[in-house]
């Protein structure tokens, strides 16, 4: 049996119209932009046919799951669960990009963004590594995964998440593009998994 999980990143936030570090000490609302993205999305989702919906408890992505669950006709449940939410990015919360830059070096800010196995226990002061990013986020898929037996699930989470689920499943290697993050995971992005029941696996489905 193969179950369906479809990623969602939130909405725009100032911080993101800002290019600004937003983990999860930031807990912005979403912009006029990133309502209407939500809305957009929602359009979207509607036709999947979810049966649940997790979200990161941070406002960003709590306001995007609202969005998604009432463009449904029959009631879609919201569950949140603390492990969906953004890393801790330590003191460049709040920070522009370029200043990010300009403090660690692009080399550095580079192999954070764009993690690999080699490279994903690097930190920013005071925050939290790829590698501790995603064993939380793993326990908490597994216990999504054990927990019920739908087959379409939803979960309302970060661009952050989503480079570490890539990178410690072995979904991707890292691109050589540098700007490919922002597409791949631009605001109300979805990036869909399987899991196969029997193998324990993931794969990677391309719409």
């Amino acid at each position: 049996m193969k179950k369906n999980i479809y990623f969602f990143r939130h909405g725009q936030t100032v911080y993101n119209l800002e290019c600004r570090w937003q983990g999860c000490g930031l807990d912005a609302q979403l912009n006029e932009i990133g309502l209407e993205q939500a809305q957009e999305l929602a359009g979207k989702v509607c036709k999947l046919g979810l049966t649940i919906l997790y979200s990161s408890p941070l406002i960003r992505a709590v306001q995007t799951a609202n969005a998604i669950a009432q463009k449904y006709e029959k009631s879609l449940p919201i569950v949140i669960l603390q492990d969906l939410r953004e890393g801790n990015f330590g003191i460049v919360e709040g920070w522009k990009s370029d200043k990010v830059c300009e403090t660690f070096g692009t080399d550095f800010v580079e192999d954070i963004c764009y993690p690999t196995l080699q490279n994903w226990d690097l930190r920013f002061p005071k925050g939290e590594s790829k590698h501790e990013m995603f064993n939380r986020l793993l326990g908490c898929l597994n216990y999504i995964l054990s927990y019920n037996d739908d087959e379409n699930i939803g979960i309302v989470c970060h661009a952050g998440l989503l480079s570490v689920l890539k990178c410690g499943l072995g979904l991707e290697k890292k691109p050589a593009d540098k700007n490919i993050l922002h597409r791949q995971f631009a605001n109300c992005c979805v990036l869909h998994l399987q899991y196969d029941t029997d193998t324990k696996q993931f794969s990677l489905t391309v719409n």
